[in-house]
C-alpha cells in the first residue's frame, strides 16, 4: 500500500482583536461616533436630533466594519495618510523608503575575503545574503519533497533559539530575464563572419525565451549599541556568526550553498531586481540602487521598469501539497520576486503567546455568547489553528511570525497590466489571496529586495 503524501496545514491569519475580535481602532471610531450621537441628542434633541444622531453611529460602524478592497475605511486611513504625505514630502523617511538603506561590506577574519551588508538605518539591521539552490525540487516525487521539506524545518528550528541573535531571516525565489553573454561567441571565424552573424542572429532570438530561476536566503541581526566603531564591529562579527551557522545548517540539510554574496554580487542582486533586460552596461552599474524612484497609488516605477507589489493577505487555509507553490513559481515568461520574511520567536515567549491566544479565543467567544452573537467558524478555525500550535510547540518545533510578497516586473504600464494579470491567476491555483499594496508600493518592493523588511 502506497505510503500517503503528508499534508500541511498554514492556518488562518489570525484577526483576534481586543475585545470579542474588534480591534482598536474600530473600538475607538464607533466611540466616537457614539459620543458624536449622545452630544446631538442632547445639544440639538428631538426627532431631528435623534435621526442625526443614528446616522452619526451608522456612519461610523460602517467606516469601521465596511469591507473595501480587503480592508475597513478605518484601516485605509493610515494608508492613506502617510502615502499623501510622502507624495508632498513630509515624511518622516523623506520621499524615497530606499532612501535609509545602505551597501556596505564586511572582512572575514584574516582572509581578507569581504562579503556585502545592507545596512539599513531605519530599522537598525544590518542584512547579508546566500544564494542556495537544490535539484529539481519541482521533479521530485511527495516524498523526497516531503523529505526536504522536513531538513529545510531543521533549519528554521536551529535559527529560533533562545537569545540568538537573528532578527530576520527571508528567502527569495525570483524568475529574471535569462541571455546569453556576448563573450562567448565565437571571436574568429573563417567564413568572412558568416558564421558569427549567424550565431548572433540565433542568440538574439532565443534569448528572449529563456528564463533563470534563483533562490537567495538573507539573514538580519541587530546592530549592537554603543560607540560608532564599535558598533561595527560587533554587528560584523554577530553577523558573521550567523551566516556560518546558517551555511552550516544548510549544508546539512542537504541544499547546495553558493556561499555568502560578495559585495558586487549583493550589489548586482539589487540592481537585477529593476534592470532593463537587455540594456547596455553603463556608468551606473557600479551603484546598486535606482537612480530614479517614482511611487503611485498601485505601482512604483525605478529607472525604467515598473512593478507591482502584492501581500499574500491569506494563505491556503486547508491542507496543501508540498507543492502548492510551483504554479506560482513555475510560470513561465513572467519576471517576478517572491520574497517571504520571518521573524524567530524563542520558544518560551512562542510558549507563552499560544496559550495567552487560546485563552483570549475561549473568553471571546463566550462574550460573543453571552451577548447573543453567533461564534462563526472562521473563529472556530482560528481557535483550532491555536491549539494546534500550541501542541507542536509543545513537541519541541520551532516558531515563526512571517509574511510574504510578491513582485511583478515589467517594462512598461501596458505590460505591468497583463502580467498583473497572470500572477493573480497563478496565485489562485495557488490558493493564495492576495491584497495589492495601495499606497505603500514603494515600501513593498523594499520587502521583495534582501534587507530582512517586511515582517513587523
Amino acid at each position: 500500500m502506497a505510503e500517503e503524501s503528508p499534508r500541511y496545514q498554514l492556518g488562518p491569519r489570525s484577526r483576534r482583536g481586543l475585545v470579542a475580535g474588534w480591534r482598536g481602532g474600530q473600538l475607538a471610531a464607533v466611540g466616537a461616533g457614539l459620543l458624536a450621537g449622545v452630544l446631538l441628542l442632547r445639544y440639538v434633541g428631538g426627532a431631528a436630533g435623534a435621526l442625526f444622531a443614528f446616522v452619526l453611529v451608522a456612519i461610523s460602524v460602517a467606516f469601521a466594519t465596511w469591507p473595501f478592497a480587503g480592508r475597513s475605511a478605518e484601516q485605509w486611513t493610515p494608508v492613506v495618510a502617510s502615502h499623501l504625505a510622502r507624495q508632498v514630502g513630509v515624511s518622516r523617511r523623506g520621499r524615497s523608503a530606499l532612501s535609509t538603506l545602505e551597501l556596505d561590506e564586511v572582512p572575514i577574519g584574516a582572509t581578507g575575503r569581504r562579503i556585502g551588508v545592507v545596512v539599513d538605518s531605519a530599522a537598525g539591521t544590518w542584512t547579508a545574503a546566500v544564494r542556495v539552490g537544490g535539484s529539481g525540487f519541482a521533479l521530485g516525487d511527495e516524498a523526497d519533497r516531503a523529505r526536504r521539506i522536513a531538513a529545510w524545518s531543521g533549519v528554521l528550528a536551529g535559527s529560533a533559539r533562545e537569545g540568538g541573535a537573528l532578527h530576520r531571516l527571508q528567502w527569495m525565489a525570483r524568475c529574471l530575464p535569462g541571455g546569453f553573454d556576448d563573450r562567448a561567441a565565437p571571436i574568429q571565424a573563417t567564413d568572412r563572419g558568416v558564421a558569427t552573424g549567424s550565431y548572433r542572429s540565433l542568440l538574439e532570438q532565443a534569448a528572449p525565451l529563456l528564463w533563470r530561476h534563483e533562490v537567495i536566503v538573507s539573514l538580519s541581526v541587530r546592530a549592537t549599541a554603543g560607540p560608532a566603531r564599535r558598533r561595527g564591529h560587533d554587528s560584523a562579527d554577530r553577523i558573521v556568526d550567523e551566516l556560518e551557522a546558517l551555511e552550516r545548517r544548510c549544508l546539512a540539510a542537504g541544499l547546495e550553498v553558493d556561499g555568502v554574496l560578495s559585495p558586487s554580487a549583493l550589489a548586482a542582486t539589487v540592481r537585477s531586481s529593476y534592470a532593463v533586460g537587455g540594456a547596455p552596461r553603463g556608468v551606473a552599474d557600479g551603484w546598486p540602487w535606482p537612480l530614479g524612484v517614482e511611487e503611485s497609488w498601485s505601482s512604483v516605477r525605478t529607472d525604467a521598469t515598473w512593478h507591482a507589489i502584492y501581500w499574500i493577505a491569506e494563505w491556503p487555509r486547508t491542507g496543501v501539497g508540498s507543492g502548492f507553490l510551483l504554479p506560482l513559481m513555475l510560470e513561465g515568461g513572467l519576471r517576478r520576486t517572491i520574497a517571504v520574511t520571518m521573524a524567530p520567536v524563542a520558544p518560551l515567549r512562542a510558549v507563552r503567546r499560544a496559550e495567552h491566544d487560546r485563552t483570549s479565543g475561549a473568553a471571546d467567544a463566550e462574550l460573543r455568547r453571552r451577548h447573543g452573537f453567533a461564534v462563526t467558524a472562521r473563529a472556530h478555525h482560528e481557535h483550532e489553528a491555536t491549539t494546534r500550535r500550541e501542541i507542536e510547540l509543545a513537541e519541541g518545533h520551532a516558531a515563526f511570525r512571517f509574511t510574504g510578497y510578491l513582485a511583478v516586473t515589467a517594462d512598461d504600464e501596458v505590460a505591468l497590466a497583463a502580467a498583473c494579470g497572470h500572477l493573480e491567476q497563478s496565485a489562485l491555483q495557488a490558493q493564495l489571496e492576495l491584497h495589492r499594496m495601495y499606497g505603500a508600493q514603494e515600501e513593498g518592493y523594499t520587502c521583495t529586495l534582501p534587507t530582512g523588511r517586511g515582517c513587523a
